[in-house]
């Protein structure tokens, strides 16, 4: 298994988060690389104009797309990986990696969208693809199938999820890849511990904190690095609680190893929202209760901050926006609450920051049976999407 895909994809799938785009922190310059939109318009076309294989011309619509994407033009977006999808998706034999990287992309925005069967069946598509092409025991299918479950845990189905997530880790030790099968270990256990900090119950609690020190006692032979993610979970969970102490205990460790060159998230509470609107949702009675009251669209925000030499957040700043931003407050308040471990000093002796964009996109799934129409509505509760955006 390629390293790029070791340690860092199972902090990544376990929501930890790691920025990158370092900069000097006493400057506090970003550096902007990236083409413009029109740019990529030009290429795109130009591209299709000269009839140009087909991993050229994905390569060319997902550049395209991501700018779209960025700038906030979703729908456009959804358009540009519609039509390549179109031209190519029968090309899936020849070039399966660069069509499952359609599909992803297809997928993710679609979620932005509120598109929620867009999104579960693009994630579906793309691990078909990759299980079509690749031998069986390929890490990338394995992943692709970590993918699927993540998508049942955010469509709401936990239990399918997790069953999947220790139906792959099962499969992954079969098939020797240790490393797979930790990366859908901790995802459970990430999972259990969404639903003790949501649910609030002592079942909960005790379910999440004995399934983590199971495995810190008897961590996945051949991938025990993966310990962290569980050591992480397991000091967000006690925080969460009031102890202080495990947190604490982390940090001196990354301290003592030099800090780490990109920031690894210890804690950070999870964004709150949607209680009152669910509950009315819940209670059933009158159509209006089904009906969303809140507008989805067209809102999102670009919001940085800086990650300092110490763990510590600087406070995070709207950059951009579009619509409305009164619900950005859950947003802004659960940044604050983040620590990171220490960051690594430069050979000079200066420990930069770190500076960290990400995008949330305020949305609600749409829905065949809100108000017993066949007319589809937004559900009437809104959920917020994040992805990265830093370089």
């Amino acid at each position: 298994m390629p390293k790029m895909f070791q340690l860092t994809a199972v902090l990544l799938l376990a929501g930890v988060s790691l920025p990158v785009a370092a900069q000097n922190e006493s400057k506090r310059e970003i550096v902007v690389t990236a083409r413009s939109l029109k740019d990529t318009e030009a290429d795109l076309k130009a591209c299709l104009a000269r009839k140009c294989p087909p991993d050229q011309d994905i390569k060319a619509t997902l550049a395209h797309a991501e700018n779209q994407f960025v700038e906030g033009d979703y729908r456009d977006a959804r358009a540009t990986l519609a039509n390549a999808l179109g031209r190519n998706r029968k090309h899936k034999q020849q070039f399966p990696i660069e069509v499952s990287d359609l599909l992803r992309a297809n997928g993710n925005v679609a979620a932005h969208l509120g598109e929620s069967d867009i999104y579960r069946l693009s994630v579906l598509d793309m691990r078909d693809t990759l299980k079509g092409a690749l031998k069986p025991n390929d890490f990338r299918v394995f992943s692709a199938e970590i993918e699927v479950a993540d998508s049942r845990l955010k469509l709401g189905y936990l239990e399918e999820a997790s069953d999947k997530y220790l139906e792959i880790e099962r499969r992954a030790l079969a098939a020797g890849l240790p490393q797979i099968a930790a990366i859908a270990r901790v995802r459970d256990l990430s999972l259990r511990v969404q639903r003790a900090e949501t649910e609030k119950t002592a079942f909960r609690r005790k379910d999440a904190a004995e399934a983590i020190d199971l495995f810190l006692k008897e961590p996945t032979g051949g991938a025990e690095e993966f310990k962290i993610v569980a050591e992480v979970l397991k000091s967000r969970m006690d925080r969460n609680g009031g102890n202080n102490e495990t947190t604490d205990k982390l940090i001196a460790r990354y301290a003592a190893m030099g800090g780490t060159e990109r920031p690894v998230l210890l804690h950070s509470k999870p964004i709150e929202m949607n209680e009152a609107q669910a509950a009315r949702a819940m209670a059933g009675g009158s159509d209006l209760n089904r009906i969303g009251t809140q507008v989805v669209e067209k809102r999102w925000v670009d919001i940085g901050f800086w990650i300092g030499a110490d763990g510590k957040v600087d406070e995070p700043e709207i950059l951009r926006s579009e619509g409305g931003t009164d619900w950005t407050d859950v947003v802004l308040k659960a940044i604050k609450t983040r620590i990171y471990a220490p960051l690594k000093a430069e050979s000079d002796g200066a420990t930069p920051g770190i500076y960290a964009i990400e995008r949330y996109s305020l949305t609600a799934q749409y829905e065949n049976d809100v108000t017993g129409t066949r007319i589809r509505q937004r559900s009437p509760i809104a959920k917020i999407e994040r992805t990265d955006l830093t370089g």
